[in-house]
């Protein structure tokens, strides 16, 4: 994974839908999930290549609903987001990760952190 070029990965959600991410930095690092912001894509995880690889990270960048290669949901809801996210985190093997964002994410990382505790 390390500093190879942007390998696009796609999950098809239990809804049909399809969310599309792709990984930088170290394949059993520390997961971390990036909300991009708005306008934005998965291609934002490239500027944290170097950054995950001197930090033992698996930075891990989605496309959210209806941007980039990711499905558009009808009627969504806001915390249909964090069931997106939490679908694809089961579908790695990941049960604990962390997420960041930038510019509008606000709105996109609360509902993932209401369904988890921090620790």
């Amino acid at each position: 994974m390390n500093d190879s070029p942007l390998k696009t990965n796609i999950l098809q959600l239990k809804d049909g839908r399809r969310l599309s991410y792709a990984e930088f930095g170290i394949q059993n690092g520390k997961p971390l999930f990036h909300f991009h912001g708005y306008p934005g894509s998965r291609f934002e995880g490239e500027l944290a290549k170097s950054f995950a690889v001197r930090c033992d990270v698996r930075f891990i960048a989605i496309d959210r609903p209806g941007m980039g290669l990711s499905d558009f949901k009808p009627k969504r809801m806001i915390l249909d987001w964090a069931d997106d996210v939490i679908e694809l985190a089961d579908s790695m093997k990941i049960d604990r990760f962390a997420v960041e964002g930038i510019s509008g994410v606000d709105r996109t990382q609360r509902p993932v952190l209401t369904r988890f505790p921090i620790v």
